[in-house]
């Protein structure tokens, strides 16, 4: 098995079973540091992140939710601790097969991850990092392409022309951007139309297995070079 395929099978398996052990770490070591609830999104991304291996975009996605995170909540002073604890918690849950190969090489891929996430936190505005949305409706035009009806929790700041990283708890960790393909409506709600590839996981799973009553996870909206510039527009 490869130094790659060894994290990854030690990733999944930390995130379903390790996120109270990261938790706990950070906690006993920096008090009120991360808020429970922030913990496990917050530990997947950091996990995928780690690993690498994901598309530019997916991991340009994840780098603006973690970005965010990190500002929103002060985290960069405590990029060493945060990274010691995800050690902990990975290596934990991948024995026996972990060793102190794999430890020497997450801990060189940690040092890149923390310098991304790094630049990613100093390129991030002061919004949250994510919204909880549910999923209302979710219709299938056909075999590969759903329609999702999405409400946030809270109103998504999002206008025309823009992109927002999205997640879903069957696929923890892993983002990919998407446009909606209107802006919120009165009653907050917004469209996002999907097409599955084959290497989309995030992709797959909102085609194929997500369904109304599931929460998804919208990022921070950004430009997507989609916009229209009003002062380009010819008047009449």
């Amino acid at each position: 098995m490869s130094i790659v395929a060894a994290w990854e099978a030690a990733v999944d398996k930390a995130v379903e079973k390790g996120t109270d052990d990261f938790w706990c770490t950070l906690e006993d070591r920096r008090p009120g540091l991360l808020p429970e609830r922030v913990a496990p999104l917050l530990f997947a991304a950091l996990g995928r992140l780690t690993v690498g291996g994901d598309d530019p975009a997916g991991r340009a996605a994840l780098l603006a939710v973690l970005g965010c995170a990190y500002r929103q909540l002060g985290l960069l002073t405590h990029a060493d601790t945060i990274g010691d604890a995800l050690l902990a918690a990975v290596a934990r849950y991948a024995r026996p097969m972990w060793t102190s190969q794999l430890t020497d090489a997450w801990e060189r891929a940690g040092r890149r991850a923390a310098e991304a996430v790094r630049r990613a936190t100093a390129c991030a505005g002061d919004g949250p990092a994510w919204w909880p949305a549910e999923v209302i409706a979710h219709d299938r035009p056909c075999d590969t392409i759903a329609i999702l009806t999405v409400r946030p929790r809270q109103r998504l700041p999002h206008r025309p022309g823009q992109a927002v990283p999205v997640s879903t708890p069957r696929r923890p960790g892993r983002w990919r951007w998407l446009s909606p393909a209107n802006a919120p409506r009165p009653d907050g709600t917004v469209e996002l139309h999907v097409r599955a590839i084959a290497a989309g996981a995030v992709a797959h799973s909102l085609v194929h297995d997500v369904r109304p009553g599931e929460l998804v996870w919208l990022g921070p909206p950004r430009d997507a070079g989609l916009g229209l510039d009003p002062s380009t527009i010819p008047s009449c």
